[in-house]
Formats: C-alpha cells, structure tokens, sequence
C-alpha cells in the first residue's frame, strides 16, 4: 500500500474510533438511557428534538441555524414527461 492509503486510513480509523468512543460516553453520562440517540429534525414545523428531549428555542445551536438558511431540500424523483400527441 502506498504511504497516502495508509495515512487515510489511519485518519479514518481514528476518526471512526473517536466517534465510537464520544457516543459511549455520551450513552454512559445519560445513565445508558437509549433516547439520547433520538435526533429529529424538522424544520418544516421548526420542530428539532436532541435527545428525546423538544429543544424550544434552536437558534443558539450553530448546525441547525445553518440548515435553517438552506431551505426546503426536494429529493423526489423528477415527473415523467408527457407522451405526444397520436396524429
């Protein structure tokens, strides 16, 4: 393997072991309760839930302030185009 596989994948495998890692810590300071992994986010009704727990005010979180300003995101496969007219 040359040296730039090897160097990103020991910056992947610690990133991923890090991650693994805060969100055991996380689930440990909750006291093992599993709804602390419950993200919702809706900005449809401005509802975001952290936590199984309803965030009443979300402007002060820097991440959903930002998907905020982006708006509506459509992902719905585009319509079929109309048939021609028969002559």
């Amino acid at each position: 393997m040359t040296s730039a596989k090897k160097i990103y994948l020991a910056v992947a495998g610690g990133l991923v072991a890090a991650g693994v890692v805060l969100a055991a810590i996380g689930f440990i300071v909750s006291g093992c309760d599993p709804a602390v992994f419950n993200t919702q986010i809706d900005l449809r009704d401005d509802t975001v839930v952290l936590g199984g727990v309803e965030v009443d005010d979300s402007t002060g979180l820097p991440l959903i302030e930002q998907l905020s300003q982006v708006g509506e995101v459509d992902v719905s496969a585009p319509a079929a185009p109309e048939a021609p007219a028969a002559p």
